[in-house]
């Protein structure tokens, strides 16, 4: 049945567009899915997911706290081939992770799976809102990159994706080539950069990557990394917390350069060919998305199922191959074209830059501060 899935996913992997779509406040799927449409795009008798080893859970709920883009492709490559196999229903909200968080805190009953970033991670962990996962329970876990498998020590959930994060430049306007994080302090691009602000998911990597650069250590020397902040200011036209509004000042011409996740990254490149991505000469950062419980979620079982399906080889190829996300399995293969800009393959997630979380939770607040001073007319 494995390989019957995979074909199936293949197919309409392949089929669909790489573009990613626009969140979505809530939206609610049936447990039921199309089987004529998907046996038709596969050539088989038998809908994409059944007679999958997940389980019955024929009725019940699983209600997930995810990100808002890519609905369409998510919806294809994990939801309804999950519903089908196991006959749950998934309720699915999306939106921004800090968003997520608030509403998790204030109403934790309202969900049981939350997909998020890993500084929101943290914050979750601290707040006491994550239940403690039995990893035994993981069939899938063993293919994962070692990374990947416990970012936040083994009672929390596993990544599902790495992302790196870079720089993006339009050769077309930007009047230098930019081959380093130190590129962006040259003053010929004044007015022309847009940076992600502290608070986001991508924020803290390029606060490391700022102190890396200059040979300080976060944590210690902060008001070292402040200085050389204000000193790339003058360059600075946006700091963002959106990276949808980022690529579409980037395709208005309103910068030339911006500091964006991969995977943003693909999303932009097809807007124009004149895009162009760096990994920096000083190293990459990497951040990871993860797949927790919510603490007193009534049905454990359904969720642990959940999080399984989403490592498995089928859902992790579907995703890469219609350029959603990072594959984070060791026999995940791509070609080089489906790979290119992800954070792919053992030599480049071996020589991942990661953060140290607990400094940056410890700091957070501090630096926040710092950063709406400097930056607060942005």
């Amino acid at each position: 049945m494995k390989k019957k899935l995979m074909s199936v996913m293949l197919v309409a992997a392949m089929a669909a567009s790489l573009t990613a779509c626009g969140g979505s406040s809530k939206e609610e799927t049936t447990a039921k899915a199309e089987s004529e449409t998907q046996a038709a795009a596969a050539g088989e008798g038998e809908s994409a997911a059944a007679g999958a080893d997940l389980g019955n859970f024929e009725g019940q709920e699983l209600k997930v706290s995810t990100f808002s883009f890519n609905a369409e492709l998510l919806q294809k490559n994990v939801y309804d081939p999950f519903m089908e196999a196991t006959g749950c229903k998934l309720i699915v909200e999306g939106g921004k992770n800090a968003e997520r968080v608030t509403k998790i805190k204030e109403t934790p009953a309202n969900y049981d799976v939350v997909i998020i970033g890993d500084a929101f991670v943290a914050d979750l962990i601290d707040a006491d809102l994550l239940e403690k996962m039995d990893y035994s329970t993981l069939g899938n876990m063993d293919a994962l990159y070692d990374n990947a498998k416990a970012p936040f020590g083994a009672e929390y959930g596993p990544a599902y994706t790495f992302n790196r994060l870079g720089i993006v430049y339009d050769k077309s306007t930007c009047p230098i080539e930019i081959t380093s994080w130190a590129d962006l302090w040259n003053p010929e691009l004044e007015g022309s950069i847009a940076i992600p602000d502290i608070t986001t998911t991508s924020g803290p990597l390029f606060y490391y990557a700022t102190a890396k650069m200059a040979g300080l250590t976060p944590g210690q020397d902060d008001d070292a990394i402040f200085a050389k902040m204000a000193e790339l200011k003058p360059n600075v036209m946006k700091t963002y917390t959106s990276a949808n509004d980022t690529i579409t000042m980037l395709n208005q011409g309103e910068i030339s350069v911006a500091v964006l996740l991969d995977f943003s990254y693909t999303a932009a490149k097809s807007a124009s060919e004149d895009y162009v991505w760096v990994d920096p000469s000083e190293g990459n950062y990497s951040g990871y998305n993860t797949l927790n419980i919510i603490k007193g979620c009534e049905n454990k079982e359904l969720a642990m199922a959940f999080i399984d399906f989403y490592l498995s080889k089928e859902v992790q190829l579907a995703e890469a191959v219609d350029g959603v996300d990072s594959p984070v399995r060791t026999d995940v293969e791509l070609t080089a074209e489906q790979a290119a800009n992800f954070t792919y393959g053992k030599e480049m997630i071996d020589n991942l830059l990661l953060p140290d979380w607990s400094v940056i939770n410890a700091n957070k607040a501090g630096w926040t501060t710092q950063w709406n001073e400097l930056f607060s007319v942005q």
